[in-house]
């Protein structure tokens, strides 16, 4: 048995190969390594003869003194439990690396040490979990750990690393296996958040949709916008997105909710007709809405994301949430995100999606992000985080020495 290392592999047979690898990233494509244009990019891979057993797509970060930083997002694409095939495959990839100045390999598989619901978790709940994200986390480990990978730690932080190391995902299955129908998924939530779906926004003229046109990326980040200025973060340009759409036209799609104000305002106002008790409620939100109608128009757009459809067609299909927003400005009374939740949740249920990747939240799970997402009862995923193979100790310490002075920079301009 001999295996052969190579750089520079064709995109069509790289992608082929990682879309046909059970449960993979869609980050670990070669469309995701046009989608970062600050890093430079190369497919390698094993062969075993002349079929390829294993892939990386590698970042490169441009450092210092012609000095890198390898990062393969994700982790690489291959049977970790084959210890043969991984020992020759990271071996080729640090001899690989010497020769291009990189002075260290980081990669952050999508592994878990443990899985939870967050009913268990807040409110010691005994929910059966489905817990398959965390097959063979410890063999994996012991294999990444004997040919000289090093653990980065168990920050919680959401941004201690550069993927979070606590994510939130939905199943859209039960313990069985099946696919929920939609309303069964509906009453996996709790009270207070579905009653907010479905018939109650429908009849307050609460409008979803979807695209995967890119000229509706402006709409999107319209609303990031208005995120963006009442958190007082700075989320991505209208150019990323539409780079994302460009790079991944099958992929990547864009989820929208709007109000139709006047189908709305004719609610109110037979509501008032028929509940008396209602009355100054109904009025007052007549005014509202009558208010967001001078302002925005006849359908103001209320809610936007984008969502990025599973890339691999085997094993765990998750999409992944990656950004939202909602202008707060248009009726929050109708919980206008519960039900673009939902509607993205049914829309992945109908492309027979496994997990829907809510995104990462901080390890206390006392954050804003976590406080919204617990709402729809999702799975409590710990990863095991960034591993890092040092190829030059001194290059690396000179490297951690730089970002952490350039940390207490920036905390001191604050």
């Amino acid at each position: 048995m001999k295996y052969v290392f190579k750089t520079n592999i064709d995109e069509k047979e790289f992608d082929k190969f990682v879309t046909s690898f059970p449960s993979t990233s869609f980050m670990q494509t070669t469309s995701w390594a046009k989608v970062k244009t600050a890093w430079e990019h190369d497919f390698v891979g094993m062969y075993e003869n002349d079929e390829l057993k294993a892939s990386a797509m590698i970042l490169k970060r441009k450092l210092f003194l012609n000095k890198k930083l390898y990062y393969v997002p994700r982790g690489f694409v291959i049977d970790y439990k084959n210890k043969k095939l991984l020992k020759e495959f990271v071996n080729n990839i640090v001899s690989y690396a010497k020769k291009d100045g990189a002075i260290d390999i980081k990669i952050d598989p999508f592994i878990c040490f443990n899985e939870d619901n967050i009913q268990n978790i807040k409110k010691n709940k005994n929910i059966e979990v489905n817990k398959l994200y965390t097959n063979d986390t410890k063999e994996i480990i012991k294999n990444l750990e004997n040919i000289g990978f090093k653990h980065a730690g168990f920050k919680k932080e959401v941004n201690a690393y550069i993927q979070p190391r606590y994510t939130m995902a939905i199943s859209l299955k039960d313990k069985d296996g099946n696919f929920y129908d939609k309303e069964t998924l509906r009453r996996t939530f709790p009270k207070n958040t579905r009653n907010y779906i479905g018939n109650y926004q429908e009849q307050r003229g609460v409008e979803f949709s979807f695209s995967t046109d890119i000229k509706d990326v402006k709409d999107l980040v319209s609303v990031l916008h208005c995120t963006e200025q009442r958190q007082h973060i700075n989320l991505r340009s209208e150019k990323y997105f539409k780079k994302l759409m460009e790079c991944f036209p099958n992929n990547a799609v864009l989820f929208f909710a709007r109000v139709d104000i006047n189908k709305y305002i004719k609610f109110l106002k037979e509501d008032m007709k028929e509940n008396e008790n209602k009355k100054e409620f109904c009025q007052k939100q007549i005014k509202e809405a009558e208010e967001v109608k001078k302002e925005y128009g006849l359908k103001p757009l209320a809610g936007a994301t984008i969502v990025m459809m599973p890339t691999c067609n085997s094993g765990i299909k998750t999409a992944s949430f990656l950004y939202a927003g909602t202008n707060t400005k248009i009726l929050p009374s109708l919980k206008i995100t519960n039900g673009l939740m939902f509607y993205r949740l049914c829309y992945c249920l109908d492309k027979a999606c496994d997990y829907c990747d809510l995104g990462g939240v901080d390890g206390s799970l006392e954050d804003h992000l976590s406080t919204f997402k617990s709402k729809f009862n999702p799975n409590v995923l710990e990863l095991v985080g960034e591993y890092d193979l040092v190829i030059s100790k001194f290059w690396y310490a000179m490297f951690n020495l730089g970002m952490d002075v350039r940390k207490i920079i920036r905390k001191l301009k604050k």
